[in-house]
């Protein structure tokens, strides 16, 4: 059981019916003394497991990770602000106001750096139109209406080894978890703990049906009718989405959840939550933000990625509206961002594009994300459309392969799943790696040859430490194989055209592991290679 942390950098936000007039702020601190935590002594504000994870990465703990001073969270609160979240990595505070007069006086203090509008957070009326599009109907194999959406990445392959997502916890950050605790189709015990980071406490009874969805498709075990992509996992259920209206705080409550999870030390952390236009639309983002560093709460899901984080998000499903492009955070480099394809395996029309602003691969990945299966908070299935689906599939597969490969990195493990995708060699910023096959990326963790033939025209043997590529012969109709050296991030570093009984020497490969991928018109192979 993971150990309960109670952290004052995560300050709740009272109720809705509290903001409908106040003023929101973003508060930019100017430095970030030790004052009750120290980098000393992380058992005090970071779990084991979270503690153990920056230790297996080599990754340091240092003053980023300190919760934001008590004493300056207080003197905020005196000066009339409702503290809302607050962001250690990025050393913030969002506030709201009542009084807009309050905030020169917060301006002047000296350690406060600058200040930002937020815009008015007004509460929802009856009749405002829900965000999330969904389509629901009605559909002999173990995993039931969940069969292609796992089949499609070899996850059924996967499970069989033996790797369910046990033993991983799984962070989820979303709009809303109605009736999670009571699901007849949800085993409650999978269900290790939950925070609100916009009311003080979850509720189950009355709150948004998106999160139980997404949850749906990681967690239900129920053989023949429907089982998840990581039906073994622990999992944790942290709210950060107003799901009536859209405003910027909301990407500062998800950075709270987000350095939340890391603090509890999840292993895959998954949110099917992406922003890009507000109902205010002075505070909309534009395409030229989409570089991975500009936007809030892409900034904070950067620092995740440097923090060892396993981040899976959404590409959104902007494809077909006039934004077009992939949503925030999904243009960070090292999140793992996932689009949508439908049952014939073409992109979903509403799937967010890339590339991004500076010109990089996004989405990454692609999975079932048109006519997902998903079950209800009622516990029947429920086929619904949106990359909120495929983004979840592709995590729950992800903390599977996270438990077979527990000495990889968490970005040795995004490198791995898009090697193994069906575009690998040929990505675009419409499928962007392509579809992942999570047994053949598992295969190629371990060191096993996955080929679509059991003899294999090519082996790796040392010659003095030094790595030599030998092709023994080539297939039947075939002239020449090309070989990609790539980087277990999944960065190309060589390129060969080799031919029958040649042999290439690698001698400018530095010392560490790599992925040899081999292709030719009839086949692909791929295999481990260690420069000693």
């Amino acid at each position: 059981m993971i150990r309960p942390i109670l952290l004052l950098s995560f300050f709740i936000a009272f109720t809705a019916n509290n903001i409908a007039q106040e003023q929101q702020y973003r508060i930019w601190f100017n430095d970030k003394p030790e004052s009750v935590h120290s980098v000393d002594e992380p058992e005090k504000f970071l779990s084991e497991q979270a503690i153990a994870h920056r230790e297996k990465q080599n990754i340091p703990i240092d003053s980023t990770d300190l919760p934001i001073d008590p004493v300056r969270l207080k003197k905020l609160s005196e000066l009339g602000a409702r503290i809302l979240a607050t962001s250690k990595w990025l050393n913030t505070a969002t506030i709201a106001l009542t009084d807009t007069t309050d905030l020169s006086a917060i301006a002047s203090l000296s350690f406060v750096k600058k200040h930002e509008s937020l815009g008015i957070a007004v509460q929802p009326v009856s009749n405002l139109k829900k965000r999330q599009k969904q389509i629901e109907s009605e559909s002999e194999n173990p995993y039931g209406d969940a069969t292609l959406q796992i089949d499609v990445h070899n996850g059924d392959e996967l499970h069989r080894a033996g790797f369910t997502g046990k033993g991983m916890t799984i962070a989820v950050i979303d709009g809303g978890f109605f009736n999670a605790d009571r699901n007849p189709k949800f085993d409650p015990n999978k269900i290790i703990g939950n925070q609100d980071f916009i009311d003080k406490k979850m509720d189950f009874t009355h709150g948004d049906t998106h999160g139980s969805s997404v949850l749906s498709t990681m967690l239900v075990k129920d053989s023949s009718v429907f089982i998840g992509t990581a039906p073994d996992a622990a999992y944790w259920l942290l709210r950060s989405e107003d799901t009536d209206t859209e405003y910027p705080a909301e990407e500062d409550y998800w950075v709270a959840a987000l350095e939340y999870a890391d603090s509890i030390g999840a292993d895959v952390i998954t949110s099917s939550l992406g922003y890009s236009e507000f109902d205010d639309s002075r505070f909309n983002h534009t395409w030229d933000q989409l570089d991975g560093k500009s936007a809030f709460i892409s900034q904070a899901a950067a620092m995740g990625v440097q923090k060892g984080l396993l981040i899976v998000v959404s590409a959104g499903n902007e494809g077909g509206n006039t934004w077009g492009k992939t949503t925030f955070p999904g243009d960070v480099d090292g999140v793992l961002t996932v689009g949508a394809v439908s049952p014939n395996l073409k992109p979903a029309y509403f799937s967010g594009r890339g590339f991004t602003a500076d010109g990089r691969i996004k989405p990454d990945i692609m999975g079932i994300g048109a006519t997902a299966a998903t079950i209800t908070p009622e516990g029947n299935t429920a086929w619904k459309d949106g990359t909120s689906f495929s983004a979840p599939i592709i995590a729950g597969l992800t903390a599977c392969l996270r438990q077979a490969l527990p000495d990889l990195s968490a970005q040795e493990i995004v490198g791995l799943i898009k090697n193994n995708s069906s575009q690998s060699l040929t990505p675009d910023s419409v499928m962007g790696y392509g579809i992942p096959d999570f047994y053949a990326a598992y295969r190629q963790g371990t060191g096993i040859e996955p080929s679509l033939k059991e003899d294999i025209p090519l082996q790796i043997i040392d010659r003095e430490g030094i790595p030599v590529i030998k092709i023994k012969r080539l297939p039947i109709g075939e002239t020449s194989i090309t070989l990609h050296i790539y980087t277990l991030e999944g960065v190309i570093i060589q390129e060969y055209n080799v031919s029958e009984n040649s042999e290439t020497p690698l001698y400018t490969l530095k010392k560490g592991i790599y992925i040899l991928a081999a292709r030719c018109q009839s086949n692909y192979w791929t295999q481990k290679i260690q420069r000693l």
